[in-house]
């Protein structure tokens, strides 16, 4: 990609975090799961404050809530996927980072359009429409697929914290009628949140197939490998994003790549059942909020 203006901005704002030494030390260890030593990653995760406990608070309620309480990181492993985990805690880091810089960044703020308590319903729908797609089609494993879809659009993550207004320009654009990806574009020279998501997981040496996801859920073909998951994960974007406009009062009739549904197998009543199950499952799970 080449050098663009936001994401010069972004490399010089004080508030991208800077992940310490035993968060770089994670990220190193997930990058090689082949190797992956669970007591050592257990050992790194119980090093950073708060991240143990707020990994066992959240998979004891909302999407993961298991039939019995799970304790323990080894015990999360064991009943939800080595790679669901592993999702759970780049996005779990992440989130808590940019928490912190939002935190130190709090001060007299003009009136916002854009809302994250309103936007992580969208996340929620993502997660929420790709673990059904899961089930239904037999593809994947839903839990691994809920936690991509939980991840997908960190790059929003990072505009909000560091330049709130440009992404209050893009929903303004948004209500006004204008498909989300060509306001990204208007806003922020060109780019989307998807290539800003992409830069900061490069940035921090996030593993690759988390790269993929969040660069390419909008565009799946252009990645180098279109895996089904990554196929999952664009529909149901698409399905949540419907949901979403709804919340902010628009409809800008997105239309679902039947390329992409004939590859897996979906049919119009699969996505049917899903766009009349999905307001209700996201505020089933609502109360799941990480991003608190």
């Amino acid at each position: 990609m080449q050098e663009n203006q936001l994401l010069m901005l972004l490399d010089r704002s004080e508030l991208i975090p800077k992940p310490s030494r035993e968060i770089s030390d994670i990220f190193k260890i997930l990058n090689n799961p082949v190797e992956l030593d669970i007591d050592l990653l257990v050992e790194k995760i119980q090093d950073v404050e708060n991240l143990h406990d707020l990994m066992i608070k959240n998979l004891n309620t909302g999407y993961f809530k298991a039939n019995r309480e799970i304790k323990t990181i080894k015990e999360a492993i064991v009943y939800f996927g080595m790679q669901t985990i592993q999702n759970l805690i780049t996005l779990f880091i992440t989130i808590q980072l940019f928490s912190e810089a939002r935190d130190l960044n709090k001060g007299e703020k003009p009136e916002r359009v854009f809302y994250m308590d309103q936007y992580f319903k969208h996340v929620l729908g993502t997660s929420v429409a790709s673990a059904m797609l899961s089930a239904m089609l037999n593809i994947g494993d839903r839990y691994k697929l809920f936690s991509y879809g939980l991840i997908h659009d960190i790059g929003i993550v990072v505009v909000d914290t560091c330049t709130p207004e440009l992404l209050d320009q893009v929903t303004k654009k948004l209500k006004s009628g204008v498909h989300q990806v060509v306001a990204e574009r208007l806003a922020f020279s060109g780019i989307t949140h998807a290539e800003i998501g992409a830069w900061l997981c490069r940035k921090w040496n996030i593993r690759q197939d988390i790269v993929d996801i969040v660069e390419f859920h909008h565009t799946p073909f252009l990645a180098k490998e279109t895996t089904d998951e990554l196929k999952i994960i664009h529909i149901a974007d698409v399905i949540s994003t419907m949901y979403y406009e709804k919340l902010l009062g628009v409809n800008l009739h997105h239309g679902l790549s039947n390329k992409l549904m004939d590859s897996l197998g979906i049919k119009e009543s699969h996505i049917k059942i899903i766009v009349e199950k999905l307001p209700e499952e996201v505020e089933r799970l609502n109360y799941f909020s990480i991003y608190g």
